[in-house]
């Protein structure tokens, strides 16, 4: 076993355990469970097992499969970071509405 798999393998089994106590305290659903952890799965066999991408990215007209792990990286990243800013600007919406409620209700006084 190489030093990377070491790694990998060491943090996938983290990574499997943070998920699980969310579950636990039910700040995620199976749902999500179940997708970060085929994420941390995938994360494994790619490690071990590296001519798997090889042929999914010739499927998609890409030569090497490190690069089509990279550019499906890149797409994953960037639509979490569009959820999180969707996320974000909700819940400044709503701020902003509970904190004029607020006001309306207690005037300030002189």
């Amino acid at each position: 076993m190489t030093p990377l798999q070491i790694v990998v393998v060491l943090f996938a089994l983290f990574a499997f355990s943070r998920t699980l106590l969310r579950l636990r305290d039910s700040k995620i659903s199976m749902k999500e469970f179940l997708l970060w952890n085929t994420v941390w799965i995938s994360m494994a066999v790619i490690v071990f097992q590296p001519w798997v991408t090889d042929i999914v990215s010739q499927k998609f007209g890409i030569s090497r499969g490190i690069d089509f792990v990279v550019y499906i990286t890149i797409l994953v990243i960037l639509y979490l970071i569009f959820r999180l800013f969707v996320q974000l600007e909700s819940m400044e919406q709503e701020l902003t509405k509970i904190a004029s409620t607020i006001a309306q209700q207690h005037p300030k006084k002189k």
